[in-house]
């Protein structure tokens, strides 16, 4: 019984639960993708204003 009740809150954590994200957390490559595309943007637009 004690294993079934670990097992179904292992499952369904509340909503507001501490230390757990609501989905997969991102890995560190796709955060520097998408900052390397930002700078990448910006630089475009920095560009295109200075002529």
């Amino acid at each position: 019984m004690i294993l079934r009740h670990r097992l179904r809150n292992a499952f369904h954590s509340r909503p507001g639960a501490p230390g757990r994200g609501n989905g997969p957390r991102p890995q560190a490559s796709d955060i520097i993708l998408v900052m390397m595309a930002g700078l990448l943007v910006i630089a475009a637009i920095v560009k295109i204003l200075q002529g």
